[in-house]
């Protein structure tokens, strides 16, 4: 079991490095959530390979922590596909285009990767895979939201105020979108990482 989890970790990682590497821009990474928190995937995602390759190496007890961060970029990683469908589809700026990357480099491959084949290996490693790890703390449950109420905080000041381009556009329509965005990105969060906590 623990195999395949590193084996597919480590397929994250790799594909993850490939994808992000081609931005153009490094520092869009941190300003649209879709990199962001497949950034965020790809580092959980090694520091869990190194962990488990130490495992296999000594014979240690696996750091509950390790599994912790999985759950944070798992929930994050998954919140970017429901996301990016329910949500982000409905914006002037859904998809990734080859004007996001550097070079000629395949812009609907990045979008496959980015928003469903991570996201879904990220889940299935975690929930089928990685099961033996046990995650009992429930303290992870109050930390997996940070990273992603971070951002949208942080995306409303900057868009409130004016001091960056609105990178999805969710009011270029009608301003009711704009409330209802900003209500239901945050629990639908909260319901698929309660979800996940309770499948793990």
């Amino acid at each position: 079991m623990l195999e395949a989890s590193f084996i597919i970790n480590l397929i994250i990682v790799i594909v993850e490095i490939i994808v992000l590497s081609h931005i153009k821009g490094k520092i869009n990474i941190f300003k649209y959530y879709t990199y962001l928190q497949n950034f965020l995937l790809m580092i959980t995602s090694l520091i869990y390979c190194v962990v488990i390759l130490i495992h296999f190496i000594t014979n240690n007890q696996i750091l509950e922590f390790a599994k912790g961060l999985r759950y944070i970029a798992t929930c994050g990683a998954v919140s970017t596909t429901f996301i990016f469908v329910v949500f982000l589809q409905c914006g002037k700026r859904a998809p990734i285009t080859k004007d996001d990357f550097i070079g000629d480099f395949n812009h609907i491959f990045a979008n496959i990767v980015l928003h469903y084949i991570c996201p879904l290996l990220s889940l299935i490693s975690f929930v089928v895979f990685e099961r033996e790890i046990i995650l009992n703390s429930g303290l992870w449950t109050m930390i997996v939201a940070i990273p992603s109420c971070l951002y949208w905080l942080i995306y409303i000041i900057l868009t409130s105020t004016k001091v960056w381009k609105e990178p999805y556009d969710f009011t270029y329509k009608k301003k009711i979108w704009e409330v209802l965005t900003m209500i239901f990105i945050p629990l639908s969060f909260i319901l698929i990482s309660f979800i996940i906590w309770n499948i793990k």
